[in-house]
């Protein structure tokens, strides 16, 4: 077992003994990245290539892969597992082929599987699905040759699409959605894809006759779980690092032109707010839209005009029992393009740039922007970015003005370093005075050997009229090998770091946190078993200020247990640390309970099962027990899913939480948060699903009900229905009615895609 490797947790905080902490871990990294440097394979010396074919004919998008040209490309085949055995030949074949004309990359892929379509497993039809349980054909684009960046499209066999934009092979925009488009054909050898992606989807250098792309192809056949690739990456790392990747030739993109995309839009929105009583206030139609000109093929200029920020899915909710501000991932389709790029810091601690700040206030509802502007540009040596954002008055809002600038030079062939800046500028609300908030980063990413890779970010911020000049630091030094993973994160935020539009989990903090797991396939093993996993994760927390101890907590993991299927059953032993004192009782109630300021040590202990999620019929469990402060609480966990065909899935999820002897009053405490889902398809473009969400700690209840149609690549018709309400929890005695009121919301929602 692994102990907390501050004696001082208990007794207070010494400075040596934490820098001996960081000076230990991070030799021991340096030493285990140079030793096992050579337990991942290398990068290959003689690249794989694949050749494109010029379209003769016209391409007809069908999933039909017998027309004359996609006969004459040359196929790419012989793909190697990733999982479960590194290197060993796919159980499964692949073949692809890509074609080209002025207008669009083709892909085809056929998937040969001896089982026919009844062997693959989709579960279902949204856009993004999960990459780990469906079967899945996917490319990944490296249009600047530099083996750092990434652009990928994946599909699944019922034509479900998923793309994402990847730098340094770890840095991801899963919410990024291309225009592209995909039709899949299920054949008795298997099934196949067509893609067909426009040029103008992609950025990439100026076109010569000799162009080359880094290019990689990936497959899950999820009935085995086994991943397999083309040009072999190791099992470590995902398969967007493109350095392992092939290339691609022959392929003769189109010299810049015009390339202009508008995305107009139209919002019908019919609100109802108050008491129950109330009436409808009736219909307010928006209009708006987006434009994207790509002012050559690798810089793009975006212009919005009151912004489209129309709430068609909902935040998932949370029951906190930290003392940390919960993050909630972007959705909107103007802020997620190119969203990595201005990314830097940490989600868990503190991020200088956080788009989420813009255009919604603390509560998450939505403020009007009247307009914005944004200029990516991106070359094989540095990258460029920049956007001004108007957000408009309300009555609880003022109006405000967004500035934010981002810098990174490439240098060596892994390493880079950046630079970003924000400046937000609010107008004075109900006689307040106006308020300028500027922060500052400076970030980079340096490889010292294939596994061995330190992240890091300083930054300042300076605030008008609240508390002057602020810091936060970031560190991050890592090692990832076949054998597992061993990390070590610090973090410093001051008192008074304050970005303006970032996100800070907590102030006044130190974060120390090593980390560790490794990743063990004894010859003994039952062959249904496919690796143990055995590791610890541990957060110490100090105020910056003083020093003061405040929490410290350790998750160690003696028994984790992957199947061959992909089933987990996992435990862990998780002693706690905490020093409360009167400031922290006053903003951290865990259930609503007020707690006892104190020093508390105490033990938790968890279990999670979980089936193989592919299945139609699938779940998990969790359960954690063990005291908690001065009582006690039991936390429980349970999602099912039924999905006998991928066009239709009931899931539901429930968390329980029950405390006892706990805080002041020493009395019972339970929650209850529940999220029962329904999804219907009738095709990728065609979907129907409704939402439920029952929080008792939040004293809410919510739903969201959305129909949606794409009748051409990322052009919408969406209805939506949103009700929010509030109901009487007796266990915090409110009385107050005007807490208990209900806000609904019908939507009609038209957005048209027009590539001009």
């Amino acid at each position: 077992m692994v102990s907390i490797p501050y004696r001082v947790a208990i007794g207070g905080y010494r400075k040596p003994t934490c820098l001996q902490l960081l000076q230990g871990l991070a030799l021991a990294l340096i030493a285990a990245g140079s030793a096992q440097a050579q337990d991942v394979s290398p990068t290959p010396e003689v690249p794989l290539t694949i050749r494109a074919a010029r379209v003769q004919a016209t391409i007809l998008l069908d999933g039909d892969l017998s027309e004359t040209d996609w006969q004459r490309a040359v196929p790419a085949r012989g793909f190697r597992q990733v999982e479960p055995q590194q290197g060993n030949a796919a159980t499964l074949d692949t073949e692809v082929r890509i074609l080209y004309d002025d207008r669009n990359l083709y892909v085809g892929a056929i998937c040969y599987d001896t089982a026919g379509a009844s062997g693959v497993r989709v579960r279902d039809l949204r856009r993004d699905f999960d990459y780990f349980q469906n079967d899945l054909f996917g490319i990944s684009l490296d249009p600047f040759l530099d083996g750092r960046s990434a652009i990928v499209f994946q599909v699944n066999p019922a034509g479900g699409q998923r793309d994402i934009q990847v730098i340094d092979g770890n840095i991801y925009n899963r919410d990024w959605d291309a225009v592209w488009d995909v039709r899949t054909m299920a054949t008795d050898q298997g099934w196949a894809v067509e893609m067909v992606i426009p040029w103008y989807t992609l950025r990439y250098p100026e076109a010569t006759t000799a162009t080359q792309w880094g290019i990689n192809f990936v497959r899950n056949i999820r009935r085995h779980n086994e991943i397999t690739g083309w040009s072999l990456w190791p099992r470590a790392y995902s398969p967007y690092r493109m350095d392992y990747a092939g290339v691609l030739e022959g392929i003769e993109p189109p010299p810049p032109s015009t390339n202009l995309r508008v995305l107009p839009y139209l919002v019908m929105r019919d609100d109802r707010t108050g008491s129950r009583d109330d009436l409808f206030d009736g219909v307010e139609p928006e209009v708006g839209g987006d434009l994207k000109w790509a002012v050559t093929p690798s810089t793009v200029l975006d212009l919005t005009v009151n912004t489209d920020f129309a709430q068609v899915d909902a935040d998932r909710q949370v029951v906190n029992l930290t003392r940390f501000s919960v993050f909630f991932p972007e959705k909107r389709a103007f802020f997620l393009e190119n969203a990595n790029l201005f990314r830097t810091g940490s989600t868990e601690t503190a991020l200088p740039f956080f788009s989420r700040r813009i255009g919604l206030d603390n509560t998450g509802q939505p403020v009007p922007i009247d307009a914005g502007l944004r200029l990516v540009s991106r070359t094989a040596r540095r990258s460029l970015g920049g956007m001004v954002i108007r957000q408009r008055r309300n009555d609880q809002t003022p109006t405000s003005h967004v500035a934010v600038g981002r810098f990174i030079q490439n240098f060596g062939s892994t390493n880079r370093i950046g630079a970003l800046a924000t400046v937000r500028h609010d107008d004075g609300l109900a006689g307040m005075p106006s308020v300028l908030n500027a922060v500052g980063a400076v970030d980079g990413q340096f490889r010292f050997t294939r596994t061995l890779t330190l992240r890091w970010m300083g930054s300042a911020s300076w605030t008008q009229h609240m508390g002057g000049e602020g810091l936060s630091t970031y560190a991050w030094l890592s090692n990832d090998s076949n054998w597992g993973y061993l990390g070590f994160l610090h973090t410093i935020i001051s008192e008074n770091y304050n970005p303006g539009v970032g996100f800070v989990s907590r102030r006044d903090l130190i974060v120390t946190s090593p980390a560790g797991i490794i990743d063990l396939r004894p010859a003994w093993k039952p062959d249904f078993v496919r690796r143990f996993q055995p590791g610890f994760i541990s957060y110490i927390y100090h105020r910056l200020t003083d020093g003061q101890f405040q929490e410290a907590w350790l998750s160690v993991t003696p028994l984790n247990v992957e199947f061959q299927n992909g089933a987990e059953i996992s435990i862990q032993i998780q002693p706690n640390w905490q020093e409360l004192d009167a400031d922290d009782v006053t903003f951290f109630r865990p259930l609503g309970v007020e707690l006892v300021p104190g020093r508390y040590h105490y033990l938790r202990y968890n279990a999670e099962v979980q089936s193989d999620l592919s299945r139609k019929y699938s779940g998990s469990f969790e359960l954690t027990v063990g005291d908690f402060f001065d009582g006690t609480l039991t936390n429980l966990e349970l999602s099912v899913r039924l999905a006998p065909s991928p066009r239709m899935a009931l899931s539901a999820a429930y968390e329980f939480n029950r405390a006892a002897g706990l805080g002041t009053r020493e009395e019972e405490t339970v929650s209850h948060l529940f999220g029962p889902e329904l999804r219907l398809a009738l095709n990728p473009r065609l979907q129907f699903n409704a939402f439920y969400q029952y929080n008792t700690v939040a004293e809410q209840a919510n739903w969201n009900v959305r129909f949606s149609y794409e009748f051409r690549p990322l052009s919408y018709f969406y209805l939506v229905f949103n009700d929010n309400r509030y109901f009487v929890n007796t266990s915090t005695r409110r009385t107050d009615p005007e807490h208990f009121a209900t806000q609904q919301q019908a939507i009609i929602k038209l957005t048209y895609l027009r590539q001009l």
